[in-house]
């Protein structure tokens, strides 16, 4: 059915591989909480309904019913009403999905930096963050439902009726979009560079979130074709390169918040890829010196001898930024150096327990 239609054969293809992708990452993604990890986040529930909302952009792109999908890549002069109006339909709800989609990928995403990285001032930050992106997707939600008064109106057109502007409206969500992709992924860059993780695992992870700009370029790209279909007079030819580049920004966002989840998984079945010995034997270094540095020492003086008890507690001498998941780490390691100090001969004997 659309041997003649390129544009839209495109915009089906596309979208649909890129959907597959993302499903896959997804379904890796619940396999490693559920089984490697075993404890599974809200912000796991988040990318899933992310997920099916990007699905429902693509059945949105490509309806398998009616006409709709003759129409993608259709000049409008050649379309009947009935079948305009089921593709108008498709397009507004488009609209929604695609935003809840965008939204629920990027509250995913903060959520995880927030459970991952808790120093304070991270956690501030994410929050401001956060709380714009929340208002942002509701908003983006909101105008694309109540668009128009009433809201059948969007594919009716039928007076009296009023719409918000297309042109300023969707470059509005565009740009803001485009913003808050930049925070997230910026954000969390000085806290991986102050962890201490072997150069490679750090180079690693950096990659990983670094990745994210790829979503930006996709985004800036999306913008260039909104140019084409905002206002035109031929949206049914118009829309297809639109809806391509919104099917592959969600799927490339619920991608993207997926990679680092992996690292588990990857590192259980493919051990090399995140093994550095070099690194080791310098990070144990450290921690020698962090042990040395973080003693608290106890003294008892009774008769003749002195007693000095140095203890170090287990989060000093391991570092627990190189673990995935704090809740799956038991604490039990304890070290305790005692002297005891001979006031007339002077001797010191020192134990280790």
């Amino acid at each position: 059915m659309l041997d003649h239609n390129t544009r839209g054969r495109q915009a089906v293809i596309l979208s649909s591989v890129f959907s597959a992708f993302a499903t896959l990452t997804v379904l890796l993604r619940l396999y490693t909480r559920l089984f490697v990890i075993r404890y599974l986040g809200v912000e796991d529930y988040f990318v899933s309904i992310a997920l099916v909302c990007s699905i429902g952009l693509n059945i949105c792109i490509g309806i398998p019913c009616g006409f709709a999908i003759l129409l993608e890549g259709t000049h409008i002069a050649t379309v009947i009403l009935q079948p305009l109006i089921i593709f108008v339909k498709a397009f507004y709800a488009s609209l929604i999905v695609y935003y809840l989609s965008l939204g629920f990928t990027k509250v995913s995403i903060l959520l995880q930096y927030r459970r991952v990285f808790s120093t304070r001032k991270f956690q501030i930050a994410c929050d401001v963050v956060l709380a714009v992106v929340v208002v942002y997707a509701f908003w983006t939600v909101l105008s694309s439902i109540f668009g128009c008064k009433p809201i059948q109106a969007f594919w009716t057109l039928k007076h009296p009726f009023k719409c918000l502007d297309q042109f300023t409206v969707w470059f509005f969500n565009g740009a803001m979009n485009i913003l808050t992709d930049l925070s997230i992924i910026v954000l969390p860059m000085p806290v991986i560079r102050k962890l201490n993780l072997p150069r490679r695992q750090k180079q690693a992870l950096i990659g990983i979130f670094a990745i994210g700009g790829f979503v930006c370029l996709v985004s800036i790209l999306r913008l260039q074709s909104l140019v084409a279909i905002s206002n035109s007079p031929d949206p049914t030819y118009n829309n297809p390169p639109a809806a391509t580049w919104s099917s592959i920004e969600t799927n490339v966002g619920i991608i993207c918040s997926c990679l680092p989840c992996l690292r588990p998984l990857v590192t259980r079945y493919l051990p090399g890829v995140f093994s550095n010995t070099s690194s080791r034997s310098e990070q144990s270094g450290k921690s020698k010196e962090v042990r040395r540095g973080s003693r608290n020492t106890f003294s008892r003086r009774t008769g003749e001898a002195s007693t000095n008890v140095s203890t170090v507690k287990s989060e000093d001498m391991f570092d627990m930024n190189q673990f995935d998941d704090r809740e799956s780490i038991i604490r039990v390691v304890k070290e305790v150096h005692i002297t005891v100090e001979n006031r007339q001969t002077g001797a010191h004997v020192k134990e280790d327990v």
